[in-house]
C-alpha cells in the first residue's frame, strides 16, 4: 500500500516541484556562479509557464509554446537557452524515474541571424584614439589590455599583479572556471606590443596599485563601467548608420577581434580564450577531468 501511495504521489508531481530537485542537481555541478545564475533564470521561464502542470502531463507542444513565445518577443538567445535547459531538466527527470520520455527532446533548435555588429581593428583604433584624447586614461588602458589578452570583462576587472608569476599572467575565468596561463611574451602584431608590456602600463595611468584596472585607492571597476565607457566612445566616433540594420558592437566584441588577430598570427586561440570546444573558437577540448585544477599554458 505504501508503494502504491508513493507511485501516486510521483504521478502527481508538478513541474514546479521537480524544478526544486533539478536546482539541487545543477547546483552540484562544477558551474561558475554566473552560469548557475543564468541556468536558474532559464528554469524560471519554464516554471512561469509550466510550473503548475503535472510533470507527466507535459507534452512537446507545451515546451515548444514556451520557447516560441520568447522567440516571438525577440528574445532569440533566451529562447535557445531555455530550450537547452528544458532538454536537460526533463532528461534528469527521466533519469530519476519521474518521466518515461523527455518532452523537449524532439523540439527543433531555433536559429536567427546574427544581429550584433563585429568590431574591426579600424573601429578599435578609432575608438581608442578618441578615448586617448577625450576619455579617461584608465579606459584607454582597458581597451589595450582587452585586445592584447582576449579575456572577458569580468576577468579583466579582476586582474591583479598578484596573478603574474613565472613569466605568465594567470587567469581563472569567472564564467567557466577555466585556468589559463598567458605568457608575458605573447605579442600582438597589430599593436606591436607584448602582454607583459601592456601589464607594465598599468602603473602609468593612476597611483600604483595591485589591480590592473583600478579606481582610486586601488578599488576595482565593475563590468558595467567597461560597457558604458565603450558605448559612450563608440557613439562619439561612429553614427548609428555605421552599423546598418545590426546593433552596434559592445565591449565584448573586443574579445572576438582579439581572437581573429591572434588566429591570423597562428596563435592557439582556443587556449587563449579558455574554450573547451573548438566550435566556440571553432569547442570542448575536454579531457574528462584529468587536468581539472591544472593551468593550461599557452605555447607561443
Amino acid at each position: 500500500m505504501l508503494h502504491a501511495l508513493a507511485n501516486f504521489v510521483l504521478r502527481r508531481r508538478t513541474v514546479a516541484a521537480w524544478a526544486i530537485d533539478y536546482d539541487q542537481i545543477i547546483a552540484a555541478r562544477p558551474l561558475g556562479a554566473k552560469t548557475l545564475q543564468n541556468r536558474r533564470k532559464n528554469v524560471a521561464h519554464l516554471q512561469a509557464s509550466l510550473g503548475g502542470r503535472l510533470l507527466r502531463d507535459v507534452r512537446p507542444l507545451d515546451v515548444s509554446r514556451v520557447v516560441r513565445q520568447l522567440w516571438d518577443a525577440g528574445l532569440h538567445f533566451t529562447a535557445r537557452r531555455v530550450l537547452i535547459e528544458a532538454r536537460d531538466m526533463f532528461n534528469e527527470a527521466v533519469l530519476a524515474g519521474e518521466l518515461d520520455a523527455n518532452p523537449a527532446a524532439a523540439i527543433r533548435s531555433l536559429s536567427a541571424p546574427v544581429q550584433r555588429s563585429r568590431l574591426s581593428l579600424e573601429h578599435w583604433q578609432q575608438i581608442h584614439a578618441w578615448v586617448a584624447q577625450h576619455g579617461r586614461p584608465w579606459f584607454a588602458y582597458a581597451l589595450r589590455l582587452a585586445l592584447v589578452c582576449g579575456q572577458r570583462r569580468a576577468d579583466l576587472v579582476a586582474m591583479s599583479t598578484d596573478d603574474v608569476w613565472d613569466e605568465h599572467l594567470h587567469v581563472v575565468q569567472q564564467k567557466t572556471g577555466a585556468r589559463i596561463a598567458l605568457p608575458l611574451a605573447l605579442h600582438l602584431d597589430a599593436l606591436g606590443v607584448t602582454l607583459g608590456q601592456v601589464i607594465a602600463e598599468a602603473q602609468d595611468y593612476r597611483a600604483p596599485g595591485s589591480m590592473l584596472l583600478r579606481q582610486r585607492a586601488n578599488k576595482p571597476f565593475g563590468t558595467a563601467a567597461l560597457s558604458a565607457s565603450f558605448a559612450r566612445a563608440r557613439d562619439a566616433v561612429f553614427s548609428r548608420e555605421t552599423w546598418g540594420d545590426r546593433t552596434p558592437p559592445t565591449f565584448h566584441e573586443i574579445r572576438s577581434l582579439s581572437e581573429r588577430l591572434y588566429r591570423a598570427q597562428g596563435i592557439d586561440t582556443k587556449t587563449l580564450l579558455g574554450h573547451k570546444r573548438q566550435s566556440m573558437t571553432d569547442a570542448y577540448n575536454d579531457d574528462r577531468g584529468l587536468s581539472r585544477g591544472a593551468w593550461k599554458t599557452l605555447v607561443i
